[in-house]
């Protein structure tokens, strides 16, 4: 009887877990280059708890963990000079105070020094570093940025965008401010050979706000349920520990 109010109880945690992803996931539909997050089940940790306790002494439900879906979000055009997406599974290089870090958010502006930035003012980065753009003796109107990530001023090269990718994006973790770093500073993106630019485009949030809605119903559902086992298994063990064995 215990084991079942701390499986049930372990599961409405799981839930309440969920229900936070989800809410955030909801409050990000509309946030440029977002990649929602998921969960899955640590089963490895569960199977170890198992071998642990053989004769099922470990009855957790086994502990959520976030997953990034980094599946690709409708490209729409902006018309903007600086706006830039990525068709694929490519990555913007920044620099940020703490070091690099990478972004699907091409909202890029230039700063009054001229340096190509993001939207949180942290320096786009090229093959030849910060990208710099002259526009005294040029205009936005005459940038390019070509499908293959140079920058284009006046009919200039100036530079090419510092485009990475990674073998597994599961090795990903968000740094905030709509960025990414890699979980293992060991292991990091390369540069890829075909980026896929999309110049004055930017690429919507993958986040699916029915889909989003539809589990947050099933959340609240499912935790209705287990509060109501939850409540029968607490009556059940009150009527066990005060009426089984009283002499009338």
């Amino acid at each position: 009887m215990l084991s079942e109010l701390e499986i049930a109880g372990n599961a409405m945690q799981h839930r309440m877990i969920q229900l936070e992803v989800v809410t955030n996931n909801l409050a990000n539909a509309n946030t440029v280059g977002y990649k929602r997050d998921d969960l899955f089940v640590h089963e490895l940790d569960q199977k170890i708890k198992e071998l642990a306790y053989p004769h099922g002494g470990s009855t957790k439900v086994p502990n959520p963990g976030e997953l990034i879906d980094f599946s690709q979000g409708a490209l729409v055009g902006t018309g903007r000079p600086f706006d830039v997406a990525l068709s694929g599974n490519g990555l913007f290089t920044v620099e940020t105070p703490t070091g690099k870090a990478y972004t699907r958010d091409g909202r890029f502006q230039v700063d009054p020094e001229g340096i190509l930035t993001t939207m949180d003012g942290f320096a786009v980065l090229g093959e030849g570093g910060p990208i710099e753009l002259d526009l005294l003796q040029f205009t936005d109107k005459d940038l390019v940025i070509n499908d293959m990530g140079e920058v284009i001023l006046g009919n200039n090269v100036v530079d090419k965008l510092q485009i990475v990718t990674v073998a597994d994006p599961r090795n990903l973790v968000k740094a905030g401010s709509n960025l990414f770093r890699p979980a293992n500073p060991l292991t990091q993106p390369v540069a890829m050979e075909v980026p896929g630019v999309r110049h004055k485009f930017v690429e919507q949030s993958n986040v699916d706000p029915v889909t989003e809605m539809v589990a947050m119903m099933e959340i609240f559902h499912f935790f209705q349920t287990s509060q109501k086992m939850l409540q029968a298994q607490d009556s059940t063990l009150n009527k066990a520990v005060n009426d089984v064995g009283r002499v009338i």
